[in-house]
C-alpha cells in the first residue's frame, strides 16, 4: 500500500502504511496480535475520522443543498401508483381498489332473506363462519347479461369477493377474478361516452391494460347503491 499525506492528514500517524494492515506481516503492530486487522483498531477509526472531520468542504456546498430542500416535493410516480383488483363482469372487466378487497373466495350458499331479498341483494352467505350480505354486481351495476366465450386454453371460475367499509363486510358475485392491477393517476381516462348509462354512474374512469379496458368503480357510489337496497 502506497504512502499518501496531504495538508490535511500530514499530523496523523498512518502507521497502517508503515506496518500494514495484517497481523501476519512480519513487522506487525503489536496492537494487530488482537485486532488482527487495521479496521478492527480505534486508531484506525479515530485517524479516519480526524482526516474526514477536517477536510473542508466545497464552497457552495450549503447553498447547493440549501436550493435542493427548497424546492417544491416532486411526486415520483412510481410512488403514486394504485393498485386494483380487477374483475368480469358479463364482459366488462372491472376493478377496485386492493385495500377495500378482504377475501376471493369460491361462492357459498346463498340463504335469501325474507322480505329483503331483490335481484341485487341476494341473501345472506356464511363464510368461515361469519354471515355476510350477498349482492350480485351484475344486477347492482346494471350489466345486462350477455354471453361470453372465454379462451378455451383458460377456465373459468365465479368469485365471491369479500369487500369491507368500515367495520363492514359484505360479499359481490362477480363472474371472475383476473388479478392485480397497478397504474399511475395520469393512467386514468375519462369514461367513453358508449359506455352504458347505468355503468357510467358508478365508473370514475377507465385504465388500459394493452388491448383490454378496465373499468375503475367509483366505490362510494356503490356502497351507497347497496345501502340503498337495505332501507
Amino acid at each position: 500500500m502506497h504512502k499518501h499525506r496531504d495538508s490535511h492528514s500530514a499530523d496523523i500517524d498512518d502507521c497502517w502504511n508503515r506496518i500494514g494492515v495484517w497481523s501476519h506481516t512480519s513487522n506487525r503492530c503489536p496492537k494487530l496480535l488482537e485486532t488482527v486487522h487495521c479496521r478492527n483498531c480505534p486508531d484506525f477509526a479515530a485517524a479516519a475520522r480526524k482526516i474526514f472531520e477536517s477536510r473542508s468542504l466545497p464552497p457552495d456546498y450549503l447553498d447547493e443543498w440549501c436550493r435542493h430542500y427548497a424546492e417544491p416535493l416532486k411526486t415520483q410516480r412510481g410512488l403514486a401508483h394504485s393498485s386494483t383488483l380487477v374483475f368480469r363482469v358479463g364482459n366488462e372487466a372491472l376493478s377496485l381498489p386492493i385495500s377495500l378487497i378482504d377475501e376471493i373466495c369460491q361462492p357459498e350458499m346463498i340463504h335469501r332473506l325474507p322480505h329483503y331479498a331483490s335481484a341485487i341483494l341476494r341473501g345472506i352467505v356464511n363464510i368461515h363462519g361469519q354471515l355476510r350480505l350477498c349482492f350480485s354486481m351484475a344486477e347492482l351495476l346494471g350489466i345486462e347479461d350477455s354471453h361470453y366465450t372465454p379462451d378455451e386454453k383458460r377456465r373459468v371460475f365465479p368469485r365471491m369477493m369479500v369487500v369491507r367499509r368500515k367495520e363492514s363486510r359484505f360479499a359481490l358475485l362477480v363472474d371472475e377474478v383476473l388479478g392485480y392491477h397497478r397504474h399511475a393517476p395520469d393512467d386514468v381516462l375519462p369514461v367513453p361516452a358508449s359506455l352504458s348509462r347505468s355503468l357510467t354512474k358508478f365508473t370514475r374512469g377507465i385504465i388500459q391494460d394493452g388491448d383490454k379496458s378496465i373499468g375503475l368503480i367509483d366505490e362510494e357510489v356503490m356502497f351507497t347503491a347497496m345501502e340503498d337496497n337495505l332501507k
